[in-house]
């Protein structure tokens, strides 16, 4: 079977456990069209579901609501406890109670049946913490309710017929409790109606927070001390072959490592998709091992798993996984052995750096892990917070790294001043390949400069990285650029190619796009998206957006709407 029609299938059951669920609630409702739901409900459902105590009825209606929430999530503990509840209802309406309507037998057969077939599909395993409390606590919980509940129905016999011993009281304690129905019992006045009850609502509470440890999934880890970070700067400096890895190491990133092998993945969450930044980074041998741990993982935490723009490397090893995969855009890349101010293509940026050099503007390297000087990196940092508030919105972040002054680790830092030594702008550069290329990561400078500031930052630095015997310089990708040009064009890669050439009032990605061509790179490489599981859906477009507008998703949003609206108005 199709696994997104079984998937469907399975969702459905679990949207008839929210109707059955909230038949519950609407029947403890204490209003005139409650009761007349509940007399409804209780014929054509399940008249032994809507019990007569509305409390003990709303209780269900959670439960059921709260089982199908941790179904849809699919929680290997929420199908273990729903096949016994569709059992023990089954059977308790054949057997004990001697009737039953046949719509709701239909209905809870099909979703048992549903659940049988597919029980490989619940696969989000329980946090092995709680799973042991929680079994504590309903031994500890049930056996404190079975004593208070024996030695209270023996104190209060008067109250109650059919007991006169203790031995009386603890059998029709566990009658109590099992069944849940103060018909059990005789109950001669209110008073010993309204302990019963209350032990019921008791035995309720305790079931529900014993549930809700049952059902906490396996979580991923927010938190990771140095340790993790150097663990993961040690591998991404030695497998690092995309240029996105060093941004593995910002602070909004949390890291996957593999168990079997060495390899770490970076990641956020955005809804239930694990949003990886780049590649998986490993050894190319150990890719199969380590991306087969990453989808265990993805799959007992109930996560979808997106890589954002990925490079060839593991283009075939996402593909033979069953990952889905479209162009995203192209990486402005330079053969630094080669690459040199002559020629027209690169007109543009000679013209700006010899501007930059008549008015006496030059370019130095600031190295925080040799010498930390405050001065400078207070002026880079007043650069920084003035790019941001010219910008009038927050900083990207996720495929973007920050100035990370605070923490510079392996970061090269370039930086221009001009004659009278005012600082105007500089380029925070990020290793990849085992420091042979270097990508331009962050480019800031003042509202204020002259022409060709950036220009002459990039092109030094390449050249001092030349000279270091850097292979390739990169300046980064140009998002959504060239997605149509393949020879089959997939429906995903004409979506991206009409935001590209529509939607440059939210994002400038042709206005990026010329910044990086004027240079004339060397060549472009293609950079990809893999998604798992196929197709691609509206979560990981929204995961890819969200990713990294965390605060201005809705800002995005309004500026295109802003946009559209002014032009249809001229």
């Amino acid at each position: 079977m199709n696994a997104f029609l079984k998937r469907q299938i399975q969702n459905f059951a679990i949207f008839l456990l929210v109707i059955i669920g909230f038949g519950n609630l609407f029947a403890a409702l204490p209003l005139k069209f409650a009761k007349e739901f509940e007399h409804i409900y209780g014929n054509m459902f399940d008249p032994n579901v809507v019990v007569t105590h509305g409390v003990l009825s709303f209780l269900l209606g959670l439960l059921m609501l709260l089982l199908a929430y941790s179904l849809f999530k699919r929680v290997r503990n929420a199908w273990i406890i729903e096949v016994i509840v569709l059992f023990a209802t089954l059977i308790l309406q054949i057997v004990h109670f001697h009737r039953f309507t046949v719509p709701i037998v239909i209905i809870e057969s099909f979703v048992l049946l549903v659940l049988l077939v597919s029980y490989k599909d619940f696969f989000r395993l329980p946090n092995k913490v709680t799973l042991k409390w929680a079994f504590i606590f309903i031994g500890v919980s049930f056996t404190l309710l079975l004593v208070n509940a024996s030695f209270g129905l023996y104190i209060m016999r008067a109250h109650i017929n059919d007991v006169h011993t203790v031995y009386n009281a603890l059998l029709s304690s566990i009658n109590l409790l099992i069944f849940m129905d103060t018909n059990v019992l005789d109950i001669k006045s209110n008073l010993g109606r309204i302990y019963a009850d209350s032990l019921i609502i008791t035995n309720w509470i305790c079931i529900f927070a014993s549930v809700l440890l049952l059902m906490k999934p396996l979580v991923y880890d927010y938190i990771h001390d140095k340790q993790d970070k150097e663990k993961a700067r040690k591998i991404v400096l030695k497998h690092g072959q995309n240029p996105m890895s060093y941004l593995s190491l910002e602070n909004d990133k949390h890291y996957f490592f593999g168990k079997n092998v060495e390899g770490v993945c970076s990641y956020t969450i955005v809804g239930k998709v694990l949003v990886c930044c780049g590649d998986i980074i490993c050894d190319k041998n150990d890719g199969f091992i380590f991306l087969t741990e990453l989808l265990t993982f993805s799959r007992q935490n109930g996560l979808d798993i997106l890589l954002l723009n990925i490079t060839e490397y593991f283009l075939d090893l996402y593909q033979a996984a069953q990952f889905g995969v479209v162009k995203y855009g192209e990486d402005a890349c330079f053969k630094l052995s080669e690459y040199n101010l002559a020629g027209g293509k690169v007109a543009k940026v000679r013209a700006a750096i010899n501007h930059a050099n008549k008015a006496g503007i030059i370019v130095e390297e600031y190295q925080p892990k040799k010498q930390r000087d405050l001065e400078i990196e207070r002026e880079i940092l007043e650069i920084s917070e003035e790019w941001k508030k010219s910008k009038m919105i927050s900083e990207m972040t996720f495929m973007l790294g920050g100035v990370s002054l605070d923490n510079p680790l392996d970061r090269r830092y370039f930086y221009a001043r001009d004659a009278q030594g005012e600082m105007l702008g500089f380029v925070v550069f990020l290793p990849y390949l085992n420091g042979m290329g270097y990508l331009a990561d962050v480019t800031r400078r003042k509202n204020n400069a002259p022409q060709g500031v950036l220009e002459k930052i990039n092109y030094e630095a390449f050249m001092v990285m030349k000279d270091e015997g850097v292979q390739i310089g990169n300046m980064g990708l140009s998002p959504l650029y060239n997605v149509d040009s393949g020879d089959k064009i997939t429906f995903n890669e004409k979506l991206f190619a009409y935001v590209y050439e529509n939607m440059n009032n939210a994002y400038n990605f042709k206005a990026l796009h010329h910044a990086k061509e004027k240079y004339a790179p060397s060549y472009w490489e293609e950079r990809y998206l893999a998604y798992y599981p196929k197709p691609f859906s509206p979560y990981f477009a929204y995961a890819i957006v969200k990713a990294q507008n965390p605060e201005n998703i809705s800002k995005v949003v309004l500026t295109q709407l802003k946009t559209r609206k002014d032009e249809n108005g001229q």
